[in-house]
Formats: structure tokens, sequence, C-alpha cells
């Protein structure tokens, strides 16, 4: 793992990582704060019309409990908690800054539906939020952004095998770039101050034995079976070729973790996925 670990942060020198937005970094600092100001929050928001637009536009699809459209800034401190209004905004922020090719927009366009359909299933686990969810799915894949710039055609069909193959083509992976983006991803999330239980379950998604490695983390035990069966979700959505054995096995793996009702909970991340996934869409070049 290590090895891996290394090879990741070589691959990560090679390619342009952006940093975060300085409004991303003092919206944290100052819900970080004991008490927090709510106007420069809301200001920090939006300052920037089109992150503020990207982020309503997140807002109001599965991923808050509110039924109202929200529809500026401040509405949006008044009605989320500060957590997720964070885990929002800066979901928002990533997926503006960083695709630059048809491929990451690919991956990135499976990370937020697969996020959907995260938040959707959270419903039926307690110790998750929807933002958490939603952004355990978006980001799962964010090292596969970066490793498909070093072979972008070869990676783009790697990464559909993965979504049938979520374990032989995932080996195939680590066999060909002595690393995999699992690796690079949880480098990626550290340097974006992206909390620990998400980048162990980006580590993790692609491992049959999640369960028995997360022993006395529920948290990211019920994060890793969310990522897993949501992504089950949307290759459902996508089309029959992606359904084999091999994802089948992973999607019992996370329903033996997941408390819900099955097919009603993977029946309303289908739909969520139909009603919210083209809203939630990545642009290329957007930043």
């Amino acid at each position: 793992m290590q090895q891996s670990i290394q090879k990741a942060s070589q691959i990560l020198q090679q390619v342009n990582l952006p940093t975060i937005p300085e409004e991303v970094i003092r919206l944290k600092e100052e819900i970080n704060k004991k008490y927090p100001n709510t106007v420069t929050i809301a200001n920090l928001i939006s300052h920037h019309p089109e992150l503020l637009a990207n982020f309503l536009d997140l807002v109001n699809t599965n991923l808050t409990d509110e039924k109202q459209e929200i529809k500026d800034a401040r509405a949006a401190v008044n009605v989320l908690g500060l957590e997720d209004l964070y885990n929002l905004f800066l979901s928002s922020v990533l997926t503006h800054i960083i695709s630059e090719s048809d491929v990451e927009k690919m991956i990135l366009n499976h990370g937020a539906k697969a996020g959907i359909a995260a938040a959707e299933l959270s419903y039926w686990v307690q110790n998750v939020s929807r933002s958490e969810a939603y952004m355990a799915g978006l980001m799962q894949n964010i090292g596969a952004v970066y490793l498909s710039r070093l072979e972008p055609e070869y990676y783009a069909h790697l990464f559909n095998q993965q979504l049938a193959a979520p374990l032989t083509a995932y080996q195939k992976e680590l066999e060909h770039f002595e690393t995999a983006h699992t690796f690079v991803g949880i480098i990626v999330a550290r340097r974006w101050h992206i909390g620990s239980d998400i980048y162990k379950a980006i580590l993790l998604h692609h491992n049959i034995d999640f369960a028995t490695k997360t022993a006395g983390h529920a948290k990211v035990k019920n994060l890793v079976s969310l990522v897993i069966l949501a992504n089950y979700v949307v290759s459902a959505t996508t089309g029959e070729q992606y359904i084999t054995h091999e994802s089948k096995q992973f999607r019992d793996r996370a329903l033996e973790v997941l408390d819900l009702p099955r097919d009603r909970a993977i029946k309303a991340a289908s739909s969520a996925v139909q009603k919210f996934g083209n809203k939630v869409g990545v642009v290329v070049g957007a930043h």
C-alpha cells in the first residue's frame, strides 16, 4: 500500500492539481469559529456569481431535506446546517474547477450521479448526512481524473470496464499504473482538506472486503456501502451491459451492511438519478 501511495504522489507531481479557491478556505475558517457570522458566510458563498449559481443548482436537488426552492446565499445559510452548507459548496466548487477534457467530464459526471444516488440512499442511514453521502459519491473517482491525464484514451476504456467489473478492472489499473485512482484520490482529498471519513471511503470503494477493513468504524463502513450501492444504481440506469455478476457481488456486499428496504431504496435512488442527474452535470473547462 505504501508503494502505491508513493507512486500516486509521483503522478500528482506530473499533473496540474488546482488549489482550493480562497472563498472555500475562508468559509471553512468562519464555520470553525465558536460563533460563525452568517452574514460573512453568505457573502463568501455569493462572492462569485458563477460559483453561487452552481451551488444553488446543487442545493436544489435531493441533497437537503428542504422542500422550498433556495434562491440565494442568505436563504441557504438560514435553512442548511453549516456542515451541509460547506460540503455542498465545496462539492460545487470542485466540479467547477477540475475537468479539462471529455474523459474527465465523463468521470466526474458519473461521480455526481453516484452522489445523487448515495444521498437518496442515506435517508435510511442514521450516521451519514445527505451532503456527506453526495461528497463521497462525487469524490470517489477524483483520483481517476488525474490518472486519466497520463493516458486519456486507455483510461477512458478502463474506467468504463470498472463500472461492470469493479474488482478485476481495478486490479488491471493497479498493475498498469503501479497505483490506482483510490490512492491518488486520498492524497487529493487530504490536500483539499476533505474529511477523513470521506477519503477513507475513497480508498476502499473497490475493496470487496471493505466491511472487515472498517470494523469498528461504522460511519466509514456505511459511506463505502453507500458509494458501492450508488454505483450499481447508476450502472443500472446507464445500461444492462454494466450489470454483471461482479457488480452484483459488490452490490450485495453493500446491502449486507446497510439496513434499508432494498427494492424501495434502489427505486428511490434510481428515480433521483433520473430526475437530478443532468442538473449536476459537469462542464468541461468551466473554470
